[in-house]
């Protein structure tokens, strides 16, 4: 018989290896830096939108991302904006953007128009 401890152990172990930390990346976000920039991506999922604003640039209005995965196995969000899409590379790593006082969960890189953007994600 098992005691209760190593039942909560094996419990813990199971619902780790069943739960899809990218699908964190299909709700709202937070997402933003302050490299080189101070940059930021509300992702909206009800209203099917995002608000990207980078200082020093007028903000724009895309839609809300589409997840994918590239051969290294990051996930890309892409959100088609009237100016092009602006694409982020997001990884699972503890990040701290500059401002943040807490740790944020991912990592994210984005390149627009020539600048590359460094920040962090979290779900909201």
């Amino acid at each position: 018989m098992l005691k209760p401890a190593a039942v909560l152990a094996f419990s813990a172990i199971a619902l780790a290896a069943c739960s899809n930390p990218a699908a964190d990346l299909d709700g709202n976000l937070e997402i933003g830096g302050t490299d080189p920039a101070y940059w930021t991506v509300q992702v909206d999922r009800e209203t099917g939108k995002s608000l990207i604003s980078i200082l020093g640039a007028a903000s724009l209005e895309g839609e809300a991302p589409v997840r994918s995965q590239d051969e290294a196995g990051a996930f890309l969000l892409t959100s088609k904006t009237p100016q092009g899409d602006f694409v982020m590379t997001v990884i699972q790593k503890e990040c701290f953007d500059g401002l943040a006082e807490t740790a944020r969960p991912w990592s994210v890189t984005a390149t627009w128009k020539g600048e590359t953007l460094n920040g962090c994600a979290t779900p909201r």
